[in-house]
């Protein structure tokens, strides 16, 4: 996992601040052979949109904030799953 213990910790907390859950990193940050990427992030749950949508914005504005300018993508879960919601489930580590 490409992330220092510092941005694991920060990315932690705010995801149970805003979500009450632990999101999950997948995508290239997970391998440590590559380089660069951005931070892929999910937040598992059935999330209705106008309860999600805020959170993501709160959430997002807070790891931007503690974290400075980097390419951070979130995807909450909802109802049904879309295609990069099951992936993110089945391959994410906790951060």
């Amino acid at each position: 996992m490409r992330l220092t213990a510092t941005q694991r910790q920060v990315i932690r907390e705010a995801g149970l601040r805003h979500f009450g859950i632990e999101p999950l990193l997948f995508g290239s940050r997970l391998n440590d052979s590559q380089r660069g990427g951005d931070i892929d992030l999910y937040i598992p749950g059935d999330w209705p949109a106008e309860e999600a949508v805020p959170r993501r914005m709160r959430f997002c504005l807070e790891l931007r904030q503690r974290l400075g300018e980097q390419k951070i993508d979130v995807v909450v879960g909802g109802r049904p799953p879309s295609s990069i919601q099951s992936h993110a489930e089945q391959t994410g580590e906790p951060v």
